[in-house]
């Protein structure tokens, strides 16, 4: 089972992962008027990438890529082509597939996160509104009451998650610069079930101290309009999660927990 976040991560819920080399063949979601059908399409196929309903190396076809969404090929077409111009779909001859990046290239983007979120912070410091930065204190506070006792852990897991999202999009869009969250939303395609599987090999583990204490202090910088120490903290921060995360990235499944698993 994988988890498939709604809409920038603010809901979770599980869905059953298709095979390598399969297509899925339950409708994703229906498009409708408004915004141009291949923008929709794009935003729907690029969701479903980011957060999981597709598995890596899945092969996918345009027709049944057209046929889930209810539309006819050619924007299926062109939101194809804006995919795998940002390497989230690879063709090999005339085979499409969903991207499978390895852990060198998990690491590479990485580090690429770390440096685009930095700035991020750095911007939201300075032009967060006093609302949106209450905001993003109310959603780290959320995250520090998440009940554990009596639950699964898979849904420990989902909430957990879809709350560190919704924090760091929240900081993310306060620094009111699209064209950069736009930038971490491809440098972050990929991270989802890495989260999720490392959340799930934690257990009681998850969420740690640790990564709630430096979201703390993150949040501390924002409010005193520290524009370095922002940056500073983030990039650490992305920076010390994301090695953790990637000692997750060879198998599905981890015997022994890392060290410095209490760390994630």
């Amino acid at each position: 089972m994988a988890v498939f976040a709604i809409a920038n991560g603010t809901a979770a819920q599980a869905v059953a992962k298709p095979k390598r080399g399969e297509v899925n063949e339950s409708p994703a979601r229906k498009l409708s008027t408004g915004a141009s059908l291949a923008d929709q399409a794009y935003a729907a196929l690029r969701a479903d990438i980011t957060d999981g309903r597709f598995s890596p190396g899945q092969r996918v076809t345009e027709r049944a890529l057209a046929s889930q969404l209810g539309v006819s090929p050619t924007p299926v077409r062109e939101a194809i082509a804006r995919l795998e111009h940002e390497r989230l779909l690879e063709r090999d001859r005339r085979a499409l597939t969903i991207a499978a990046p390895t852990v060198n290239r998990l690491r590479q983007l990485l580090r690429i996160e770390a440096a685009l979120r930095g700035v991020a912070a750095r911007f939201a410091s300075a032009h967060a509104t006093e609302s949106e930065l209450a905001e993003i204190w109310r959603v780290h506070q959320r995250s520090r009451r998440v009940k554990k006792r009596g639950r699964a852990i898979d849904d420990v897991a989902g909430e957990v998650l879809a709350l560190t999202r919704e924090f760091h999009a929240k900081v993310d869009d306060a620094s009111h610069n699209p064209m950069l969250v736009d930038m971490i939303a491809t440098a972050t395609a990929f991270d989802w079930a890495l989260r999720f599987r490392a959340a799930r090999t934690l257990g009681a583990l998850y969420p740690a101290r640790e990564g709630l204490r430096e979201h703390g202090d993150i949040v501390a910088a924002l409010r005193d309009r520290d524009e370095e120490r922002a940056e500073r903290l983030m990039v650490a921060h992305t920076l010390r999660a994301g090695e953790e995360l990637l000692t997750f990235a060879d198998s599905d499944e981890v015997e022994t927990r890392p060290p410095s698993a209490e760390n994630v």
